[in-house]
């Protein structure tokens, strides 16, 4: 996967190979009633979306570290996407399994994301600071992603 279209197809493909087969397990994220929504919290159809421009960075960035021949760096983009794209097995997965909320998991999952993102990030960055840049939306996102999870649990505790 040297080329730029090559890693975008790389990640789409985790990203795509890795959720669809979770729709057919039955884990589905199930929508908020209107009246319980979060002030900030988005629509559901633009979390996609952002997963979607996350993985094109990812690419770009595991393009860029196999340009300059950093590919023990460039396999780290890998499992970050991987674990990024699992979400839905170790929420809704083990919410069926344990019968303990989504939410719950969720936040921990949140922050094995932003721990997995920033180890990325901090790796990269020993080789070059301007390429770890491109793992930071990862950490934002994610970060404001576990603000909505924290308002949920609160919201369902009332």
């Amino acid at each position: 996967m040297g080329t730029l279209s090559g890693n975008i197809l790389l990640f789409y493909g985790i990203l795509f190979l890795t959720n669809v087969p979770a729709y057919f397990f039955g884990l589905r994220f199930v929508g908020n009633v209107p009246k319980k929504r979060l002030w900030f919290e988005p629509p559901g159809f633009v979390i996609p979306i952002v997963w979607v421009f996350l993985f094109l960075l990812l690419a770009i960035l595991r393009y860029k570290l196999v340009s300059i021949e950093a590919n023990s760096l460039a396999n780290l983009t890998i499992v970050l996407a991987v674990v990024c794209a699992s979400y839905a097995y170790y929420t809704l997965g083990l919410e069926k399994l344990t019968g303990i909320s989504a939410l719950k998991f969720g936040l921990f999952g949140n922050v094995l994301v932003i721990f997995v993102a920033l180890w990325v990030g901090v790796t990269v960055s020993e080789f070059s600071i301007n390429l770890s840049y491109l793992v930071f939306p990862i950490v934002a996102w994610t970060f404001y992603a576990t603000m909505i999870i924290l308002g949920q649990l609160r919201l369902a505790r009332a």
